[in-house]
Order: C-alpha cells, then sequence, then structure tokens
C-alpha cells in the first residue's frame, strides 16, 4: 500500500476550503444539499469512487503481508488520522461554528482561514515546508494550536453557579485575550493538514497487513463515534443519565481530547518520514484552487449576507414566534426550507426563534439563524454563544437591534436563557424578551425571567414557556404581562389542530398594548406551532 501523504493532504485542503466555499455560498448550509443543487454531490462522490478505483489501495500489493509494523503503532497514527477529520468535522470545514463559539465577526473568521490556508497550500508545494519538517517542530505546533483552540473557547465558556440566588446571570464580557487566541488557532490551524500527511505517509510506509489495518481503523472508528457523542451531550447532557452530566459546561473538554488524539500521535512518526524532499504534487495546482475557492467565498459571502432597507414607520407591528426544532420537521426530516417559506408567509417585522441550536454538529453544523437572517434581510442576535450548551433562542428583526443582552437562568437541568433587546418603531421603544424554558416551565425560571421584566413598559416576551394555560406559571406571568391571543380572542377561539388550553408558545405583551389579530399556525414544518401578533402602535 503506498498511500502518498504529499497529495491526499492537498486533496484535504483543498476539499475543506470547498466545504467553506458552499457554506458561505447558501448562508451557513451547505450548497450541495440544497435543491436542485445536490446534483454537486452526485458529481462529486461519482470523481471520488473514480479515483478510489485508481489509486494503489486497490491493487494487489496492498494485500501483501509484512510483519515489520507494530499493530499499536498503526492503531495510534489511525486514531491520529480519525482526530484529525474529527477536527475539520467539527468546526474548520464549517467556520460559522468558530464564529458561533465567540460571536466574532463570520466574515473575519473565514478570510483569515482562507488567507491561512492559501499560504500554506503554496509553502506545501513549494518544497519550502517539506525540507523544514522536523518532530520537534511540528509538535511545538500541535501544542501551540490545541492551547490556542481551547483558549479560544473558555473565555465563552459559562461555569453556571449552584446558587439560585446568583441567577438571573448576565453572559460575561469576554477579554480581548480571547481574540488574540481565536486568531492564534487560524493561523496555526494548518497543522491539521501537516498531521494528517504525517500519518497518512506513516501507516504507508508501516506497510500493516489487511487485518492490522482492519482493526486499526475500526478502533479509530469507535473513537470517532465516542467523540461524537461527547460533543453531543455538552448540550443533551440532561437526557443522557450518569454519563450525560460530566460533561455539562465542558465544551471545551471535548476539544481537548480532540486535539491530544491529533497531537500525540506525532511521536509514533519515525524521524524518516519527515524528511521528505519534495512535494509529489504541482507546485501550481493547489494554490491556485485555494485561491479561487478564496475569492469565491469571499464574493459569495458579500452577495449572501442580509442588508436590512430602512424601513418606513408604519402604524402595525407583526410579532412572530416560532420553535423550529433545530431545523427538523414533525418526521424528523431536515426542513429549513420549509420553516423558511412559512415565516415568509406570515412577513414578520420582529421573529423570536427557539431551539435554533446553531451550527452544531447534530445539526450538520448549519447556521439556522444565519440562513433565515441572509434569506429573510433581516438584522439578528443569536443569544448565548453555542459553547453554554443552551438550545439556541435567537431575535431577527426588520428594524435595528438596539442593545441586544443575553442573561441565563437558574436551571438544574437543560440549560435555559433568555434575549433582551431594545427595537425602536416610529419613536416608540419595544422591550422584547425572547426565551425557551425548561421542560415543565419551572418557576424559578420564570421568575428569574420576571426580574428582568417588572417595571418595564412596551414588553413583548415571546417564546417557548413549557407551561399551559391552567398552570401557576402562567397565573404568575399574566399578573405582569396580558396573553396576546387573549387579548384578541378574550372568549377563546377554536385552533385547528392545537387545543387552547394545550397551547405552551406564547407572546405576552404589556396590557395596554392594542393587538388587533394573533393567530397560532400548525403544520408539519416543526413539532411546534408558530404564533404571530399584529400590534397596533
Amino acid at each position: 500500500m503506498d498511500v502518498k501523504g504529499w497529495k491526499t493532504g492537498n486533496g484535504l485542503l483543498i476539499a475543506v476550503s470547498l466545504s467553506i466555499f458552499f457554506r458561505t455560498a447558501n448562508s451557513g448550509l451547505d450548497l450541495s444539499e440544497s435543491g436542485a443543487f445536490q446534483v454537486i454531490s452526485w458529481l462529486l462522490a461519482i470523481v471520488a469512487a473514480g479515483l478510489l478505483w485508481r489509486t494503489d489501495l486497490l491493487s494487489p500489493q496492498a494485500t501483501s503481508v509484512t510483519q515489520s509494523s507494530s499493530g499499536k503503532s498503526v492503531t495510534g497514527l489511525s486514531i491520529g488520522l480519525a482526530s484529525v477529520i474529527l477536527m475539520i468535522y467539527f468546526a474548520f470545514a464549517s467556520p460559522t461554528v468558530i464564529a458561533r463559539w465567540t460571536g466574532y465577526s463570520y466574515l473575519a473568521i473565514v478570510a483569515a482561514l482562507l488567507i491561512v490556508y492559501f499560504l500554506f497550500g503554496w509553502l506545501l508545494n513549494s518544497g519550502h515546508l517539506s525540507a523544514r519538517l522536523t518532530r520537534r517542530a511540528v509538535l511545538a505546533c500541535n501544542i501551540l494550536f490545541i492551547l490556542s483552540l481551547v483558549w479560544t473557547i473558555l473565555p465563552h465558556q459559562i461555569n453556571f453557579p449552584a446558587n439560585p440566588s446568583s441567577y438571573p446571570l448576565d453572559a460575561p464580557l469576554a477579554s480581548p485575550l480571547g481574540t488574540i487566541f481565536l486568531f492564534m488557532m487560524l493561523v496555526l490551524s494548518p497543522v491539521v493538514f501537516v498531521d494528517f500527511i504525517l500519518f497518512a505517509r506513516q501507516i504507508s510506509l508501516e506497510k500493516p497487513s489487511l487485518h492490522q489495518l482492519g482493526g486499526s481503523f475500526a478502533a479509530a472508528a469507535l473513537f470517532f463515534l465516542v467523540m461524537v457523542f461527547f460533543h453531543v451531550f455538552t448540550s443533551i447532557y440532561d437526557y443522557a443519565p450518569v454519563i450525560g452530566p460530566l460533561f455539562r459546561d465542558r465544551f471545551w473538554f471535548v476539544y481537548l481530547l480532540a486535539g491530544l488524539g491529533m497531537g500525540l500521535p506525532i511521536l509514533l512518526v519515525r524521524p524518516e518520514t519527515f524528511r521528505s524532499s519534495k512535494s509529489e504534487a504541482s507546485p501550481a495546482f493547489t494554490p491556485s484552487m485555494l485561491g479561487i475557492l478564496g475569492l469565491l467565498s469571499v464574493a459569495a459571502l458579500f452577495v449572501t449576507t442580509s442588508r436590512p432597507a430602512a424601513l418606513q414607520n408604519g402604524k402595525q407591528l407583526k410579532v412572530m414566534t416560532y420553535n423550529i426544532q433545530q431545523g427538523f420537521d414533525v418526521n424528523g426530516n431536515k426542513n429549513l426550507q420549509g420553516q423558511l417559506a412559512e415565516i415568509r408567509e406570515v412577513n414578520p417585522d420582529i421573529l423570536g426563534l427557539q431551539e435554533s441550536d446553531t451550527a452544531r454538529i447534530a445539526t450538520g453544523n448549519v447556521d439556522a439563524v444565519r440562513y433565515f437572517a441572509d434569506h429573510l434581510n433581516m438584522y439578528s442576535y443569536y443569544g448565548p454563544t453555542t459553547t453554554t450548551g443552551t438550545f439556541g433562542i435567537a431575535l431577527l428583526s426588520k428594524y435595528p437591534i438596539q442593545n441586544p443582552t443575553t442573561f441565563f437562568m437558574y436551571s438544574t437541568g437543560e440549560q435555559t436563557a433568555a434575549i433582551h433587546a431594545e427595537i425602536s418603531v416610529g419613536g416608540k421603544a419595544f422591550q422584547i424578551f425572547v426565551t425557551h424554558l425548561g421542560n415543565g416551565g419551572p418557576m424559578i425560571q420564570l421568575q428569574n425571567l420576571l426580574t428582568r421584566i417588572d417595571s418595564l413598559n412596551n414588553v413583548i416576551g415571546m417564546g417557548d414557556f413549557n407551561f399551559e394555560p391552567t398552570t401557576d406559571q402562567y397565573a404568575l406571568l399574566t399578573k405582569t404581562l396580558a396573553d396576546s391571543w387573549l387579548l384578541k380572542w378574550p372568549e377563546g377561539k377554536p385552533i385547528p389542530g392545537l387545543g387552547a388550553d394545550r397551547r405552551i408558545d406564547y407572546i405576552f405583551v404589556s396590557p395596554d398594548t392594542n393587538v388587533i389579530d394573533a393567530e397560532y399556525v400548525v403544520n408539519t414544518a416543526s413539532d411546534h406551532p408558530s404564533m404571530y401578533i399584529l400590534i397596533q402602535k
């Protein structure tokens, strides 16, 4: 088996850059997964199959048995390969993931990554890099990369207090050091491709038997699967008894493990593997491809990014709340396009989203909020950073979102949060709240929310409150705010597909608000109905 590390490294570098282009071209959703563009996926699969058929991996020499290799060594190197794919899968193939960790500019992160990849591609294929590779240098780069990765995440990670009196808890301001670590991580990220090249070359030189290779790849696949579960546990820990809670507030730890899985196997790479006199690839092809993809990605960002138009101050304001179930429909199928169509039909001025858990591996690293904001041409604010383990809340608006903040409520189970922002329409300032309470709508979380709402005027509080109209929580909240649906329909009104006494999604408003329309829309685009109201300003 003669796996040519330089060629595979170049191929992986181009593939990651292509993934970035596909996602920037479709506002966080992979273009090759959308509508008619899915033909791109089929074409790429056909090309990949053709290339695999031509590789010597399938040649008779690949079946030769050589006992010079160590099974443990090949297993460690295979885990290293799996960790490289993990790191790319977790974050770098979709830079919006990193933007949602930090709240930093998506454009700046994409541009930085693409420039770094272009320069690395040139170094990789010019011979300047290969002649200088040493174990010490590669280990040092891995250590610095892992440290900068962890310290990029840590400033946005919150160790939530156990004392209920500490809530509501404002999201802390990130230290400027976090930005330094962020760009250190981006600059050092090509070490991922260097590791991949070295692991592939060393496995090739080891000449393992098919038995050894099969066992090693099986161990690597198990490691990959376990790491994926660990990542998922950082947000769904409350639904995974015993092991799940161990990952609460430890988002950084998963990336530390993935980094160690990638860095430690460098110790298994033999000195002669580092000494490759020249690249096996064309010196011009990879940099040219990276340059083209980089320019296309930046151009796509400028084309797709929302630019809300200045609105004339009308006399009415339409507000909508929608739990989108992470972009899945009632049958568990991906359905962002169907949800987008429902939102467009309502055409709200202000939109609150729940379960918009954006840019996580469980949803294919799709940025649902960016996708909606760009296609609806609205301003957007995604509340809690994804490092905090919430299910995601967001606020979108045709009007500028002023002074947005996020605060957290006390939780013994899934972490909950709320957005508070101000939106001015026609000289009238509305205090907007978007939230998603935990299962059963815990009373203490509602009390935390009311602490911020009390004494404010022109309040619009929306979200999935997880309690029904017959509960004590509803009775407490309606002492301060009014149920907008009942302001319009004080005697009640049948809701097709939903009993009025089974409602848990609401828009509450200040009691003096003039609600001229209020409707629930039940369909299969999500497992929750959407709700909208029309306010006379």
